[in-house]
């Protein structure tokens, strides 16, 4: 009996002890501030929910509460948190429908990255990512390109392959003719064009012709290697290739 006893108090205790434990996380939850840190991976819960809700939207709908909640609380948002859910937008089948507010909620973001300082904290992947969401959601914002151009330039050394061109395929979507962004590209794309795909080779020269850029050495080294992978390029890639070696006047 004084063995069942015990064993009844312990038991009682663990499962005080759990609950007061869920207690307390609750609570810490729901007083936390609006401007909360984010989680390790640098996107704060209320993030993810916006993204989730963006998502589960069906074509032709535009969740209007939620892109209206996202607009007025971007500014309590980590930066790093940001990308991924331009990305978001930037694949929505409705996003035409509503292109109104998706174009209020990107200023909102564009506003909240430059006085943010942004470009500096974030990764490689983060900055393709929201300069590649913006130029498929033909926004630009003069203030944040300046900002990223002014941060990435310097970092062109460290970019991959894939960013190099994402960069600047991007910039010259959004008509960014960032001089100094695209000469450190320009120098870094010729060290690594072996690394380059077709669809870089193509979105790189494309990038290039389109601001009128010059950088003979790039596409001495984007025609030459455009040359031993030519049985790869799909057509398009072909001709964009063309028509930016065509527009530069590069003798191939």
């Amino acid at each position: 009996l004084k063995l069942q006893f015990l064993y009844l108090i312990g038991t009682t205790m663990l499962r005080l002890h759990v609950v007061h434990q869920h207690v307390q996380r609750r609570w810490a939850a729901s007083a936390r501030p609006r401007g909360q840190p984010p989680s390790r991976d640098g996107r704060n819960s209320r993030t993810k929910d916006w993204k989730a809700a963006l998502e589960a939207s069906p074509p032709g709908k535009v969740p209007t509460k939620t892109l209206a909640e996202m607009k007025s609380g971007i500014a309590d948002e980590s930066p790093r948190s940001l990308p991924a859910l331009v990305s978001t937008l930037a694949k929505a089948k409705w996003r035409r429908a509503g292109r109104r507010e998706v174009a209020g909620v990107l200023d909102t973001v564009a506003s909240h990255l430059v006085m943010q300082r942004a470009a500096a904290t974030m990764t490689e992947r983060d900055v393709r990512t929201l300069l590649n969401a913006l130029a498929k959601c033909s926004h630009r914002d003069a203030a944040l390109l300046d900002h990223f151009a002014g941060e990435v330039a310097p970092r062109a050394g460290s970019f991959e392959a894939r960013s190099l061109a994402m960069t600047v395929w991007s910039y010259a979507t959004m008509r960014g003719t960032h001089g100094e962004l695209f000469s450190a590209v320009a120098t870094e794309a010729a060290r690594q064009v072996g690394q380059f795909n077709p669809q870089n080779l193509a979105n790189t020269a494309w990038a290039y012709a389109t601001v009128r850029h010059d950088a003979p050495a790039l596409f001495d080294s984007v025609a030459t290697e455009a040359a031993r992978q030519v049985g790869q390029f799909k057509p398009q890639e072909l001709a964009n290739t063309a028509w930016a070696d065509a527009t530069v006047r590069h003798d191939a």
